[in-house]
């Protein structure tokens, strides 16, 4: 039965990391067992090792690695069902031996799961055992030329990270479509070096972003209830009203145009009263603000359709979806997924058309000045704390 589950709910798709299921527990070790795991691995060993990319599974990877999958995933115990783009999938093989001698599941954090073999060889057991990193905070710049994607990817960041960047700066800048050529980000960053020598970058503590005349900067701090928060060097919250776009980080395969543009489908010229972002089926599509769900189903050439009505004149729209998660009259929150990408109604491939009302008049989404009240702000007690995290931080980002 967990097997079965297991395989049903280890799949992976686009950025989205998180699975249901059990976390594996910590199982007790002994001082001596417990070394033995993470003793470096000796020359008798060979290690496969793999980044996990979109649209993999689980069993997949792992068949892809000669590993013996159903034994592995019956042992996860709700571990293998969390992996997400970027994670690094590592083997362990004894020479002579076609069953690895543990897996190693590194998601960046300072622990890793892994399966380990009983003393008996019978079956794997989970384990959660802190990773003897040795951790340095720097600074990492990354120059945006074609893509900021390619940027983070040639500083070293993995999939998971990139999208965290974009993350920190939604609520000021849409990368899908504001990004300049020669923009700058200027990441705080943890470097991570193993007993083995090998270096990745770890959790990011602050950031800088420069594109043209404009700056952006954001810092990391745990409050005293221990969630975690982004502010502004002044110590007011990153939060605002509005997203600057449903998708994190898709490209922009047409834009507002209120004079006309040539239907490809109808042919003819007539206004796009919003824009288009390419992005593959199925990826969620996120509310850009709090609201109530106006429309939820077929709507012409508009396809699978979602409305919804924000606090005071806004209103928002979302077409050509695949599947519809939303209900006419629900309350739904910011960054809540409504629906998932698609090409239903009149449309030639898979995106998401956007669409950004005032008062009832379409308004260019990429452009209207969007609400900046409703920020959250730092307890008083909490900004001596910031102060010294963030002076720390911004003499690595400059700013």
């Amino acid at each position: 039965m967990l097997a079965a589950a297991m395989t049903g709910l280890a799949g992976v798709a686009g950025a989205m990391g998180v699975g249901v299921g059990l976390e594996p527990p910590v199982l007790p070790q002994p001082p001596v067992a417990l070394a033995a795991v993470w003793a470096p691995v000796s020359p008798r060993f060979r290690t496969e090792q793999h980044e996990v990319v979109e649209g993999e599974t689980a069993s997949g990877v792992l068949r892809a690695m000669g590993a013996p999958s159903d034994a592995l995933i019956a042992g996860a115990a709700g571990g293998l069902n969390r992996l997400s783009v970027g994670d690094v999938v590592q083997l362990d093989f004894a020479e002579g031996e076609s069953t690895p001698w543990r897996l190693r599941i590194d998601k960046g954090d300072p622990t890793v799961f892994a399966l380990v073999r009983t003393e008996d060889d019978a079956h794997y057991a989970p384990v959660r055992i802190p990773v003897p990193y040795h951790i340095e905070t720097g600074p990492k710049i990354l120059t945006v030329t074609s893509s900021l994607w390619q940027a983070a990817l040639d500083a070293g960041l993995r999939p998971s990270q990139i999208m965290r960047v974009a993350d920190i700066f939604e609520y000021d800048v849409d990368f899908n479509s504001e990004l300049l050529p020669g923009a700058t980000i200027q990441l705080a960053a943890d470097t991570l070096t193993d007993d083995a020598g090998a270096t990745r970058v770890g959790d990011i503590r602050g950031a800088r972003l420069q594109n043209g005349s404009k700056t952006y900067i954001q810092i990391r701090y745990r409050l005293a209830d221990g969630t975690i928060g982004w502010f502004k060097p002044d110590g007011s919250g990153a939060r605002k009203p509005f997203l600057r776009s449903p998708l994190p980080f898709m490209r922009v395969t047409s834009g507002f145009s209120a004079e006309g543009r040539y239907h490809p489908i109808l042919r003819i010229k007539r206004p796009h009263l919003g824009v288009d972002f390419g992005a593959p089926i199925g990826t969620p599509v996120r509310a850009v603000a709090d609201g109530v769900v106006t429309q939820a189903g077929a709507a012409g050439g508009h396809g699978n359709h979602v409305g919804l009505q924000h606090e005071g004149p806004y209103s928002t729209g979302y077409s050509h979806l695949s599947a519809i998660l939303v209900k006419r009259g629900q309350v739904v929150h910011q960054g809540d997924i409504i629906g998932r990408v698609g090409m239903t109604g009149l449309a030639t491939g898979p995106h998401l058309h956007y669409e950004f009302f005032v008062n009832g008049k379409y308004t260019n989404p990429m452009t209207v000045e969007l609400p900046n009240s409703g920020s959250s702000e730092l307890p008083e007690a909490e900004k001596e704390a910031f102060f010294k995290v963030r002076d720390e931080v911004m003499a690595m980002i400059g700013g």
